[in-house]
């Protein structure tokens, strides 16, 4: 089964059910989808991230939407998904990469340029003292 839709998606991978999530990459606003990849890790769900709204929306017969969920497939079909599951997991799930990282904050240009002026004036105190 396909599932599609923002709500419905989010129910899906609250409760488990979902077992492969797409999420279009073009969503505007951003904030829409941008908490989605951390609840799929939360939950150990397979996400993947594609370029296009439109892509996704060929797959239900709508324009565009902004995701859609795997929840069953045939008996068949069980070792394909699998592989994409593995594929997508340690591609996007398992990517320390893609996490959010935060880094040492940089001053802006102006306090960098105030701070390295200051910098030379103590430089010049001190080898006048010493001299």
């Amino acid at each position: 089964m396909l599932k599609f839709g923002l709500n419905q998606i989010t129910t899906l991978v609250e409760q488990g059910r979902a077992q492969l999530v797409v999420i279009a990459a073009n969503v505007d606003p951003l904030e829409l989808v941008c908490w989605l990849p951390s609840l799929c890790r939360k939950k150990d769900i397979p996400f993947c991230i594609v370029k296009s709204q439109a892509q996704l929306g060929k797959f239900v017969g709508l324009k565009k939407t902004t995701c859609l969920a795997i929840t069953d497939v045939d008996a068949g079909d069980k070792q394909q998904l699998e592989n994409l599951r593995n594929n997508f997991r340690a591609q996007f799930n398992s990517n320390i990469a893609l996490e959010r990282t935060y880094g040492k904050m940089k001053m802006g240009i102006k306090f960098q340029h105030k701070e390295a002026r200051l910098q030379k004036l103590k430089d010049q105190e001190l080898i006048a003292n010493n001299a």
